[in-house]
């Protein structure tokens, strides 16, 4: 398997999610991407994604912040559309865009973690907010005027009164909208491949459900209006450490969140007892942060799910994901949440022992 993985040539990017690192200060942020940008520029390191929850560090400060830095594009995996409006949201990239020197920005959209945001915000129709802010955006950021009745789930959502909305300025780089990374149900694949420039498939799903959405996706693009080929980036889930045991532990902090968001029959689907995530599912209704949350985060669900260990426990199964990356035509891996416990140990290992292994 690793002899085919050498054969990808799309792009590496790295995914800092912002509230699994929370233990790192905006700085020390911008250092990991540096250390990153150092470190894995000579096998096509490009990207820096970021992502959004309340109560941890902006999205979009820490966007802005990393592209005024580092000679890297920006991505967001993933942007929430329930906590600012859509011209707000607009405004907000078109301003990045201007730091970015005509890098493209791959803003990621996606309705949120059941899990967290559900019990924050009200996550009304997500299927009808995601295509109305796909709508919005692709308006805003053409430069054509945004009809209040374009969008009325999201006008009445935000109180939006205006008859119509521009942006008063221009963006100045590509701004392609991506769905993800979440659970690919039929409805949401129809909406992507109606509305969306490019996917984010994460990994903890299995290569076989990988499979599966990658066909439909590929079915219901070919009657879509956009004619550009769908773009795919692969979300790929390790966590690696030169501890095992603690590469595995890490991995609870992103795992409990997803599997508390889940339905029991999708839990048993992929092995996990949904009993044993009744305490996970309890302490995020609490809103008891993410800490709490994965200290209750049984080990099958981590070994279900993420690629975790040292890099030579790793190997294999990372090396099959290039190669399904390589076959099925994916623009870019990006080395993924929850990364491993130590950032910097991360990035050396796949600079010096992973990605090397691959080529």
């Amino acid at each position: 398997m690793a002899t085919q993985a050498k054969h990808f040539t799309g792009e590496i990017g790295i995914h800092y999610p912002l509230h699994v690192l929370n233990r790192y200060s905006l700085p020390e942020l911008i250092g990991l991407a540096e250390n990153a940008w150092a470190t894995l520029e000579r096998f096509g390191f490009r990207q820096v994604w970021t992502n959004d929850n309340l109560e941890y560090r902006s999205v979009l400060a820490s966007s802005a912040a990393i592209v005024a830095r580092l000679p890297v594009k920006l991505g967001t995996a993933v942007t929430v559309p329930y906590f600012r409006n859509p011209v707000d949201l607009a405004m907000a990239f078109a301003t990045i865009s201007e730091l970015t020197n005509g890098r493209e920005i791959s803003l990621g959209l996606g309705p949120g973690s059941r899990s967290i945001l559900t019990h924050q915000v009200e996550r009304a129709k997500p299927l009808t907010i995601m295509a109305e802010l796909a709508i919005a955006l692709r308006k805003l950021f053409s430069g054509e005027a945004l009809k209040r009745a374009d969008i009325p789930v999201l006008a009445s959502y935000f109180h939006l009164n205006a008859e119509q909305y521009a942006l008063r300025f221009k963006t100045q780089s590509p701004i392609r909208l991506y769905y993800g990374p979440s659970l690919l149900k039929p409805a949401v694949l129809e909406l992507i491949a109606r509305h969306f420039d490019g996917v984010i498939l994460q990994t903890l799903y299995g290569i076989a459900d990988m499979n599966a959405s990658l066909a439909r996706l590929q079915s219901a693009r070919s009657q879509s209006p956009l004619q550009e080929p769908l773009r795919k980036v692969m979300l790929l889930n390790a966590s690696v450490s030169r501890d095992g045991q603690a590469a595995r532990q890490h991995a609870k902090r992103f795992v409990s969140h997803i599997v508390s968001g889940w339905p029991d029959n999708v839990l048993e689907a992929k092995g996990i007892d949904p009993q044993a995530i009744q305490a996970v599912r309890r302490a995020y209704a609490e809103n008891r942060g993410v800490d709490y949350a994965a200290s209750l985060t049984p080990d099958e669900a981590v070994d279900r799910l993420i690629i975790s260990g040292t890099a030579a426990q790793c190997s294999e199964r990372i090396a099959e994901l290039f190669s399904l990356a390589a076959r099925d035509g994916f623009t870019q891996v990006a080395i993924g949440v929850p990364l491993g416990p130590d950032i910097p140990e991360v990035i050396d290992l796949w600079g010096k022992e992973i990605l090397p292994a691959l080529r």
